[in-house]
């Protein structure tokens, strides 16, 4: 593993890292903070995370060679994030918008995610912010026929992992 990159426990860990770096100095970030064996949230050097993380944001790091910001912070890729669609195929009556409802499971995650909407390929649009980390279905009432839209689960606002993705298509009926 980069030997720039610190693993870090929940919040308290992170405070108290950032302490140890703040007091310490630049050589305090040398040798990776080792709390546990299991996968834990990380700052890690650059702006790429590790295999089987994924960025959250930037960070500033003093064990980060370089101006801030100068690392990228990371959690462990999700396993459960799901997003689904019912129906996937919108029946849409002429003169008229066709409506899906869209459900997202982010049990276990711990951090707000974006539920983002791209229609016919153009720049994803906010759907909705999930900050719960749970449960929660909308519904979307603007489905034209002969459209497609990608409905995606992001880690950032801009950007950011996608964690689970679906696609809904307007279908024209008589």
């Amino acid at each position: 593993m980069n030997r720039h990159v610190l693993k870090l426990g929940r919040v308290g860990a992170l405070v108290s890292w950032g302490l140890l770096a703040a007091c310490a100095g630049e050589d305090a970030g040398d040798a990776p903070l080792e709390t546990e064996s299991v996968k834990q949230e990380l700052i890690a050097c650059g702006p790429f995370c590790p295999p089987g993380y994924t960025s959250v944001g930037f960070a500033c790091s003093t064990a980060c060679p370089g101006g801030c910001p100068n690392a990228v912070s990371c959690v462990p890729t999700p396993q459960g994030a799901a997003i689904t669609a019912t129906p996937q195929s919108v029946p849409v009556r002429p003169g008229t918008l066709g409506t899906t409802r869209i459900c997202w499971n982010t049990s276990g995650l711990h951090y707000p995610v974006w539920i983002k909407v791209s229609a016919n390929g153009a720049p994803e649009q906010l759907f909705t912010k999930e900050s719960d980390a749970g449960r929660d279905c909308e519904n979307a009432t603007w489905i034209q026929a002969g459209s497609s839209y990608v409905f995606s689960i992001r880690t950032t606002k801009t950007g950011g992992a996608v964690l689970a993705n679906v696609t809904v298509v307007g279908v024209a009926t008589p």
